[in-house]
C-alpha cells in the first residue's frame, strides 16, 4: 500500500532524508515503504506521523469518492466525501 507521506512531507518542507535520519533508517527504506514496494509496520507509520507532526490517518490513502480535507491554513481536518 502506498501512502501520502510524500504529499504531507512536501507540504511541511520535510524530506525523506530528514525522516530517515530521525528514524535511523536509510532514505531508500522510507522510499520503499511510502511507495508500497515494502510493507510498513504500523509503528513505523506512526513514527513518520510523529516526525511530520500530523495524524496517522492523514498519511493513509482514501477510497474513491473521498478526499483529505484541509482548512485555509493548510491544517488537516479529516476525511470527507467529495
Amino acid at each position: 500500500m502506498s501512502t501520502r507521506v510524500k504529499d504531507v512531507a512536501d507540504r511541511k518542507g520535510i524530506t525523506y532524508g530528514d525522516i530517515a535520519k530521525q528514524m535511523n533508517v536509510s532514505r531508500q527504506s522510507v522510499t520503499n515503504w511510502t511507495t508500497g514496494q515494502r510493507k510498513m509496520k504500523l509503528d513505523d507509520l506512526q513514527e513518520i506521523a510523529r516526525i511530520l507532526k500530523c495524524e496517522t490517518a492523514e498519511l493513509l490513502p482514501v477510497g474513491e469518492g473521498f478526499d483529505h480535507f484541509y482548512n485555509e491554513r493548510g491544517e488537516w481536518l479529516g476525511i470527507r466525501k467529495k
